[in-house]
């Protein structure tokens, strides 16, 4: 197998964040005025946030700064592709855009979560050399069998749920535009960008690679023998071994250190979506049994 790559992603601020086709507007914006019942909605734009009363009479409270009136539902529809979560996502039927002012060089881009989404276009545009990156990915559902019949009028299936651009230039000055086109029920459930980290110059990832799902949906039975069973989400759990140079062994565990608080994306194999992982690690040990090579032995768990 190919690098083992770490993104630890860019944080969007409102800064960064140069514009957007997908608005904030889900529900009214909370007013200090204004008595709330329990159960009401509302968001605070500088926190991009929606909150919900838990108190009858609800006035004059600030969301962001009383818990015990008011709860934090889920980020606002705009941000809610970069809290990390695995569990929302940002929805607008036919089309989603993002153009960001990252003010660094961003080498790579990722999109995850996708749903009924039929191409992505990535773009830099420098405001000195113009557009010097354009590249656009179909995740969407193909036929069965590549043949013209198939395309008219065969079945289509299957499709991507990630993208991954891995060769955007050096450009520290551009924008990055990020255009997605679907259907109806078009979603996006993780937008991440920045520098990645590649590790694995003495042969990257080893074969045997295991690579599984952390179930979290709940299974109760009476005593009677039925089962009562709640679907949550699942996600995703993998464990391998990456073989590194000497000088990488110091270098990552450092790194490793580093991220250890951090939601990071971790890109195992570019050839099974199951092995790009949104998550934390959670064990990591080196064995130092070769001259000039060394086993680094590492388990990943994706968030929800």
């Amino acid at each position: 197998m190919s690098q083992f790559l770490i993104l630890k992603a860019l944080e969007v601020t409102d800064t960064m964040l140069f514009s957007s086709t997908v608005a904030e507007t889900e529900y009214s914006a909370w007013a200090a005025g204004t008595t709330y019942a329990a159960g009401a909605m509302v968001q605070v734009l500088s926190t991009h946030s929606v909150y919900e009363s838990q108190v009858a009479g609800n006035v004059g409270a600030d969301p962001t700064t009383n818990p015990d009136k008011w709860v934090r539902v889920r980020a606002t529809n705009r941000w809610r592709c970069f809290d990390k979560s695995n569990s929302s996502r940002t929805t607008q039927a036919s089309g989603i855009s993002y153009v960001f002012a990252p003010g660094v060089a961003v080498p790579m881009v990722a999109a995850l979560n996708l749903v009924n989404c039929t191409s992505i276009r990535v773009r830099l545009i420098d405001p000195t050399y113009g557009t010097v990156y354009d590249k656009t990915l179909y995740p969407g559902p193909l036929p069965i069998q590549p043949d013209p019949w198939e395309w008219a009028f065969g079945e289509w299936s299957g499709g991507q749920s990630i993208t991954l651009w891995t060769d955007l230039p050096s450009f520290r000055n551009a924008k990055l535009h990020v255009d997605l086109v679907g259907g109806p029920a078009l979603a996006l459930g993780l937008l991440m960008f920045g520098a990645p980290r590649a590790w694995g110059d003495a042969g990257g990832v080893d074969g045997g690679v295991r690579v599984g799902r952390q179930i979290y949906s709940t299974r109760e039975a009476n005593k009677y023998g039925d089962l009562t069973l709640v679907k949550r989400p699942s996600a995703k759990r993998s464990s391998f071994e990456l073989r590194l140079r000497k000088s990488e062994v110091d270098p990552l565990l450092d790194f490793l250190d580093e991220i250890d608080a951090d939601i990071c994306l971790y890109v195992v194999s570019r050839d099974y979506e199951s092995l790009v992982i949104v998550g934390i690690f959670e064990n990591a040990d080196v064995v130092l049994d070769r001259p000039t090579f060394s086993a680094l032995s590492i388990e990943l768990l994706g968030t929800i």
